[in-house]
């Protein structure tokens, strides 16, 4: 081989892998750039992420607390329209805190007491309380007196008052619920005989009137207290 043969087989062997290199260069060029661009692209979603997380995060520690005017109000409606104890109010409002954004549950003791001045209030308001007149009973108030006597607080016995319309039948068509009975009087004494309970009658009558009627589920006491 001459010396030129020789010269050009080394030219072209150098084309040859100049061109390889070239070829790998750009390769390499290429995936450099889209590995660089997957990760801007990466960072820009993790930015992207991070922000939506604090925003969530965010908009979750500001979940609007309910006032406590909201509490109380689901409080005695759980015990009187879903009839549910004190206990199980309290456990009920627990589980549902963080869902209704109650800031911290009401204990049993908070409940009984919530209960005791919706009763004061609503005793109270209905000392003007008058059901229609009944033709046969004019001096009568209209309303018909449901007494209870029950064990409440310790060993003392409550004895309730509560009235309903002597008409409800003819104003409403069905039973009788919450909304349509008022109570008139609470009182707690250690024994309840027919003097005392008399007495105790005596002075709701005096502010409110006699009522068309009473009823009272049994017990010789209230024999007692109409003689007297």
């Amino acid at each position: 081989m001459s010396q030129l043969s020789k010269v050009k087989h080394s030219r072209n062997q150098w084309q040859a892998k100049a061109k390889q290199r070239s070829d790998h260069n750009r390769y390499l060029r290429k995936q450099l750039a889209r590995v660089k661009a997957e990760r801007d692209q990466a960072k820009q979603d993790l930015k992207e992420t991070q922000t939506r997380l604090r925003q969530l995060e965010s908009q979750a520690q500001a979940v609007a607390v309910r006032p406590q005017v909201d509490v109380v109000w689901l409080s005695l409606h759980l015990f009187l329209e879903a009839r549910m104890s004190f206990r199980a109010v309290c456990r009920v409002l627990s589980l549902l805190a963080s869902a209704l954004g109650i800031k911290r549950a009401p204990g049993v003791q908070t409940v009984i007491n919530w209960v005791i001045r919706l009763s004061i209030v609503r005793i109270e308001s209905a000392r003007g309380l008058r059901g229609l007149p009944l033709a046969h009973a004019p001096f009568s108030n209209g309303l018909i007196w449901m007494i209870d006597l029950s064990i409440g607080l310790g060993s003392g016995k409550i004895l309730a008052v509560l009235a309903l319309d002597a008409h409800h039948h003819h104003l409403v068509n069905g039973a009788p619920s919450l909304h349509h009975v008022h109570g008139l009087a609470v009182s707690v004494a250690d024994a309840w005989t027919g003097e005392a309970r008399a007495e105790m009658l005596q002075r709701l009558m005096a502010q409110m009137g006699r009522p068309a009627a009473s009823l009272k589920d049994g017990g010789s006491e209230r024999q007692t207290a109409a003689a007297v």
